[in-house]
């Protein structure tokens, strides 16, 4: 039988996995209250949002914080489904009155509405409220790494974190393919030696059995971590318990925030694929096989950008590593990461 604090968990649980789709939009909670403008697309086992930006609906019509000719204005709509109380419609700044987007759903407690333009098909939006919920997230920075470079790369990328304020019980090493597995605390940060040998997965495969933490920041041995990195990750949208915040809407190299739940759900998977060749992790990471089986997911956008996200940029070539191997300077400007990638495929499995 279960006991009034389970019985809340488990209706929680119920609640988040299915949110339920409901008819008409409380626009009292909307009006003067600041909200996450994003994208909303559906997924294999959920949806994701991408943030454009961050704004609020004012109660004379205008739209502030947020700066686009498509929401120029926000009025009420009256020739949809629900009542002209219920709904309402964006429109551009130019004529006042032709919409951009119509809303008249809500969902998981999210205003849901429809883009108008042409050429394209109706896309959704919605806006996520920027309330933020009780208590504070424990956040753990997970690197992954190897058995033959991590001496090499460990000691700068663990300089860098310690000079953003990271605590070094907030810092965990994965070390994939070793002879046995094993834990081992250095300067009071956690390593684990893992005989799993899946590249970055496998970091997100030991994770979850090996600590306990709310959300875990994937980061690479070979990124390079600039000022204001924890602020940005640890800024993000707390309305929903997110499975994934991906750093690019794609989860591009698995960059992001993983809840720990998700991790546990998706660890069977992560098993399995044990040994896979760096060209099928890639092949996975592309085609955002973590995204597509994670309930919700929120990409992470720039605090510095009103909360929109910013596009991955490429930078110089260089053997960064002197290595012998060209790599490229991909940047994640809405974290402040920096990711050296190697130019071709046959030098991806060395350093």
């Amino acid at each position: 039988m279960l006991t009034n604090l389970q019985a809340e968990k488990e209706q929680d649980f119920i609640l988040e996995e299915q949110p339920g789709l409901v008819l008409g939009i409380d626009m009292v909670s909307l009006i003067g209250r600041p909200h996450l403008f994003c994208r909303y697309c559906d997924t294999r086992e959920g949806f994701t949002v991408v943030p454009l930006g961050t704004m609020t609906m004012q109660a004379d019509g205008r739209v502030t914080g947020y700066s686009h000719p498509n929401e120029g204005f926000w009025q009420p709509y009256e020739y949809g489904t629900v009542a002209a109380d219920e709904g309402f419609a964006f429109v551009g700044a130019g004529n006042r009155f032709i919409p951009s987007s119509t809303w008249q759903q809500t969902f998981a407690g999210m205003p849901i509405g429809f883009y108008c333009g042409e050429p394209e098909m109706p896309q959704k939006l919605c806006l996520v409220p920027t309330a933020q919920k009780k208590g504070d997230k424990n956040i753990v920075y997970v690197i992954a790494t190897c058995l033959p470079f991590f001496r090499k790369t460990i000691p700068k990328l663990l300089q860098e974190l310690l000079a953003e304020g990271i605590s070094p019980s907030q810092i965990k090493v994965v070390i994939n393919g070793c002879r046995e597995n094993a834990d081992e605390v250095v300067d009071g940060v956690d390593y684990a030696y893992s005989t799993h040998n899946a590249w970055e997965l496998t970091a997100l495969y030991e994770a979850p059995l090996r600590w306990q933490f709310d959300y875990a920041m994937l980061i690479h041995d070979t990124n390079e971590i600039y000022p204001g990195f924890k602020r940005r990750v640890e800024s993000f949208n707390t309305h929903l318990n997110w499975d994934h915040l991906p750093a690019t809407p794609m989860a591009r190299c698995l960059l992001g925030l993983y809840a720990h739940d998700f991790l546990l759900r998706t660890n069977d998977w992560l098993r399995k694929i044990d040994n896979i060749s760096k060209k099928d992790a890639i092949i996975a990471e592309v085609a955002g096989e973590l995204i597509h089986r994670a309930k919700s997911v929120l990409v992470m956008g720039d605090p510095e950008n009103n909360g929109g996200i910013r596009a991955t940029q490429w930078r110089e070539t260089a053997d960064f590593f002197n290595s012998g191997t060209m790599r490229v300077r991909r940047v994640f400007p809405s974290i402040n990461l920096h990711k050296f990638t190697h130019v071709e495929l046959s030098d991806a499995l060395s350093l």
